[in-house]
């Protein structure tokens, strides 16, 4: 087993310029009666330092290195607010590398841990981001730094009776088995770009994410359905903005053009 850092070393070397010395930690529950509970917590800990110490050395020399490797030129040129065109290929490294960074990120807080191994596996297998999965890029104020933010959401879903059958065939319910579907968003904050990662074990809960947080459909997503485009794009978010979409307080502005 080998470690992984959340943001690539020499990415951070050739980038940035230090990083807050916090990170914020946000669970939020709906249940089922309607009943809707945030808590958040500052971890004193840069995004500059977070590493994850569980990843497989197979895994981190390979298909995960090939991946830095290919969205290390079309990330530095977003980075910097270069004047580029990213191309449909270029799109979908970024959406990849923007979702693999997510799931690193939301294990670096620990349990509970809200992406599914299948979804682990399908991105080592087939090197592209699986279903239930939503990435966008916008492009932000100048910040000189780095930072992340991991808002995770479980959602209670009505429970399913515990049955049992007795010897002469009579069923009867014993109990309720609770049920949760489990996702986050995740935001990435690095100078000039800002990344959304939507993620969700269900269909349900993904498009309800999707929803809050693009319900007109801006041009800005590497993924699904990448598609090349300018940058930087036409609308510039604040930094106040970008911290009101992390939180899924207000849904990315529909105006963004390619």
């Amino acid at each position: 087993m080998t470690g992984e850092h959340v943001l690539r070393r020499k990415l951070i070397e050739q980038v940035l310029w230090g990083a807050p010395k916090e990170r914020t930690e946000t669970v939020f529950r709906a249940y089922a009666d309607g009943t809707r509970v945030e808590m958040s917590r500052q971890i004193p800990e840069s995004i500059l330092d977070q590493e994850l110490k569980d990843i497989c050395g197979p895994c981190n020399s390979g298909w995960m290195n090939a991946l830095e490797n290919r969205a290390e030129e079309p990330l530095k040129a977003l980075f910097q607010g270069r004047r580029t065109h990213v191309s449909e290929t270029e799109a979908a490294d970024l959406g990849t590398w923007a979702t693999k960074t997510a799931m690193v990120r939301g294990r670096v807080d620990g349990d509970p841990y809200t992406v599914p191994e299948v979804h682990r596996t399908h991105l080592m297998n087939n090197g592209i981001p699986p279903e239930h999965v939503t990435v966008w890029a916008v492009t932000c104020q100048f910040h000189p730094s780095a930072r992340t933010r991991h808002f995770r959401v479980e959602n209670e879903l009505p429970g399913t009776p515990i049955l049992e059958t007795d010897e002469d065939g009579e069923t009867w319910a014993t109990g309720v088995e609770a049920r949760r579907s489990m996702g986050h968003v995740t935001t990435i904050v690095i100078n000039h770009l800002a990344l959304f990662i939507a993620e969700a074990d269900s269909h349900d809960l993904h498009t309800e994410l999707v929803t809050q947080l693009d319900p007109t459909g801006a041009a800005t997503r590497l993924w699904p359905d990448p598609c090349g485009f300018d940058w930087p794009l036409a609308q510039v978010l604040t930094l106040d903005h970008v911290d009101a979409i992390s939180g899924l307080l207000q849904p990315l502005p529909g105006n963004i053009t390619r």
